[in-house]
C-alpha cells in the first residue's frame, strides 16, 4: 500500500529531515518526516499560499492540514497576537509541528483533528494547502466545513494547481461563497480567496 499524508498512519518507520527556509527576513527551521506532506522542503504551493496571506495581527487564524506546520508557524511569527489553530488528521505531522513551533519560539495550538471534528471555536481565517489527492470528494467537505466554520466578514485561502483542477475548484467555491477569486497566479499555482458575506 503506498504511504498518504492525509490519513493517520501509525506503521511507518519515522525519519526526520531539515528543512531551512528564508521568508521576508526571517529565518525558519522546520523538521519534516516521512509519511508527511513535502517532507524535504516546504513545497512551492505553500510558500506561494503564504505569501499571499492578507492577515491583520488580531483574531484567529486556521491553519487546516497543517502538516509539519511551516503556514501557521509562519503566520504567528508575522502575526504575533493572532490566535493561530493548526490541525491535520495525521497524528506523526501534529507531532512535528508542535516540535517545530517551539523550534522556532512561537505558540500556537496544534492538535489532531480530521476535518473540523476535534475544532470547537470558529475562525476570522482559514488557509489551506488541499489534500488534492485524497480526492475531490474528501477536498469539496473541507471546503464546506470552512464556510461553516469561519467568522461572518472572515476569509479563507486556497492553494491550487491549475493541471490539478484549479477550474473546478474555483466553481465549487464560488456556489459556496459567491465571492472566490484568484488574487496570485505563478508557476501554474492559484491562490483563490474566499470572504464569507
Amino acid at each position: 500500500m503506498s504511504n498518504h499524508y492525509f490519513v493517520n498512519q501509525t506503521d511507518i518507520k519515522e525519519k526526520t529531515y531539515e528543512i531551512k527556509v528564508e521568508l521576508n527576513g526571517k529565518f525558519y527551521r522546520f523538521f519534516g518526516g516521512s509519511g508527511v506532506f513535502s517532507k524535504r522542503q516546504i513545497d512551492f504551493g505553500t510558500l506561494f499560499l503564504i505569501n499571499n496571506l492578507d492577515l491583520t495581527n488580531e483574531g484567529t487564524f486556521l491553519d487546516l492540514g497543517a502538516g509539519y506546520g511551516p503556514v501557521g508557524i509562519i503566520v504567528k511569527k508575522t502575526f504575533e497576537n493572532l490566535d493561530v489553530h493548526q490541525v491535520d488528521i495525521n497524528r506523526r505531522a501534529v507531532q512535528l509541528c508542535k516540535k517545530n513551533s517551539q523550534l522556532n519560539e512561537v505558540s500556537t495550538n496544534c492538535y489532531y483533528s480530521d476535518g473540523f471534528s476535534e475544532i470547537k471555536i470558529n475562525f476570522d481565517y482559514i488557509a489551506l494547502n488541499p489534500p488534492i489527492r485524497a480526492g475531490k470528494k474528501i477536498v469539496y467537505k473541507l471546503y464546506d466545513q470552512a464556510y461553516e466554520n469561519l467568522n461572518v466578514s472572515g476569509s479563507f485561502w486556497v492553494v491550487v494547481r491549475k493541471r490539478q483542477g484549479a477550474a473546478s475548484h474555483l466553481a465549487y467555491l464560488t456556489k459556496i461563497f459567491n465571492n472566490a477569486t484568484i488574487i496570485a497566479k505563478k508557476h501554474g499555482y492559484f491562490v483563490i480567496k474566499m470572504k464569507k458575506t
